[in-house]
């Protein structure tokens, strides 16, 4: 699940409309937590050794979702999913996640010396995403789908694929209408798949740590959404899931789209040239550096609200005129006034959570703490997403916010044992049913578009969303096994 770009931040129209429709969201989210916490975590047996556990970030999806279908949007739900409150959504959802990201470093700080005593296992991992080409191209081409398969199965979909096939292709031809359409269903059910998908593979036997390590695939929603799974499935290995998730995401982050470029690329093109049999032939341009840093750049401003606040406006801004954008007050009072809500609506979550179970984490003083200091790094790692946009070294230009927030709230807790001790004090899964609730609302127009997506994509996505997974989980499973894990 991606999120729009967040707009640039410019004086309301009627003021008092805003605030009420502002009102009328918060009150959604509200009543989804509520909902969503009051089900609770549900397993769902799928057989012996397999058992699903299905959590309260699933249902505040579906229901946000569920509750925004056009066909019934009338009365009260117009208001709720009006163009205003589905627009921020979208645009600050990124935003709102932030702190999630932040926990994501806090968790990844103890265990670093461990898990770069590994490193290797992670750069082995990334090549599983090679799945996407490896299984999902000769079952779009089995369905007939030709040159859409181009742009469907280079990858999960996201704003790195969109960027290359936009620039090589255009987003008007086939490969161009196939990456829209797995952007869609990645955005729709990528996150619902993986919290599914993951619970599976560990009741097949694969270890935990290597799904943990496979879940960090370049999709902040997906990963989430995969980790916390096997987080609630393994409760003993969480804080292991959650940063071996954390750390494999961010260097996704890094090189995924040079991975795209260098090697899904050739092997795509060499694949789909095979077997085609003549029936059709992709020219063998070649990767360049150029492309992965064009992708690159590209993919940044497509999913960080900073890149895109700061470029809004048509022509492309003079650097004096680009850092006053981006340096501007009250576009950082607007953040910092989104992650206030985002940490008050997880002080919300862990509250409902210890009214349904008691025994579930306490809220203390070090909570109130932890959330003050997610919030800080949060902003912190804004500012900084923020300065490197300026930078002319592609790999830091290109780095995503939310990377360099997890990476602020590592540097903290490295310095500091006592934020890693805070932010422990919040409860993990309260950070995840309110961006979920959010991410359903900010899809919510989106509903209309399936009925023009084919069959063939829906069916290919499912096995390019296997084939990355899969991939990766058994590079680091035979890593693990390799380096006596």
């Amino acid at each position: 699940m991606t999120s729009h770009p967040a707009p640039a931040v410019s004086a309301p129209a009627p003021a008092r409309g805003a605030l009420t429709d502002m009102a009328l969201l918060i009150g959604l989210v509200l009543v989804t937590i509520a909902v969503a916490e009051g089900i609770g975590i549900r397993p769902l047996p799928v057989t012996d050794s397999i058992t699903i556990t299905v959590l309260p970030l699933v249902f505040a999806v579906l229901l946000t979702m569920i509750l925004g279908v056009p066909l019934w949007r009338r009365g009260i739900l117009r208001r709720l999913y009006s163009p205003r409150n589905v627009g921020f959504s979208g645009a600050f959802l990124i935003v709102i996640m932030l702190p999630l990201m932040a926990r994501y470093g806090a968790d990844v700080a103890p265990r670093l010396g461990e898990i770069l005593s590994i490193g290797w296992v992670f750069l082995l991992q990334e090549l599983g995403n090679l799945g996407t080409v490896l299984l999902g191209l000769p079952v779009a081409l089995l369905l007939g789908l030709r040159r859409h398969a181009i742009g469907s199965t280079l990858g999960l979909g996201r704003e790195g694929e969109l960027a290359y096939i936009s620039e090589k292709y255009t987003l008007n031809s086939d490969p161009g209408r196939g990456v829209l359409s797995m952007y869609l269903m990645g955005t729709l059910f990528g996150a619902l798949f993986f919290s599914f998908f993951a619970p599976v593979l560990l009741g097949f036997g694969l270890d935990v740590r290597a799904l943990a390590i496979a879940s960090g695939m370049g999709s902040a929603s997906m990963m989430t959404a995969a980790s916390s799974t096997l987080a609630a499935q393994e409760p003993a290995m969480q804080e292991t899931i959650l940063s071996y998730a954390a750390a494999s995401q961010l260097l996704t982050s890094f090189i995924g789209t040079y991975t795209m470029v260098f090697l899904a690329v050739p092997l795509q093109r060499f694949l789909y040239n095979l077997l085609m049999r003549g029936k059709d032939r992709l020219p063998s341009s070649g990767a360049t550096a150029s492309a992965a840093a064009s992708a690159g750049t590209a993919a940044a401003d497509a999913s960080d609200p900073v890149a895109r606040t700061a470029g809004a406006g048509g022509a492309s801004p003079t650097p004096a005129r680009k850092a006053g954008e981006l340096f501007s007050s009250r576009r950082y009072a607007a953040f910092a006034g989104v992650l206030l809500l985002s940490v008050a609506l997880v002080l919300f979550t862990q509250q409902m959570k210890l009214w349904v179970d008691p025994q579930s984490t306490p809220i203390t003083a070090a909570t109130l703490g932890g959330l003050a200091t997610l919030w800080l790094f949060s902003l912190i790692g804004l500012v900084i997403g923020d300065l490197m946009t300026l930078s002319r070294v592609p790999v830091l230009r290109d780095f995503p916010v939310l990377g360099w927030v997890s990476l602020t709230s590592l540097a903290g807790c490295l310095a500091w044992s006592g934020f890693v001790e805070a932010i422990g004090a919040v409860d993990f899964l309260s950070l995840t049913t309110p961006i979920l609730a959010f991410a359903g609302v900010s899809v919510a127009d989106r509903l209309t578009d399936l009925s023009k997506t084919s069959w063939k994509v829906a069916i290919t996505a499912v096995f390019v969303f296997i084939g990355t997974y899969v991939g990766s989980a058994l590079l680091a499973q035979f890593g693990l096994g390799v380096s006596g894990g």
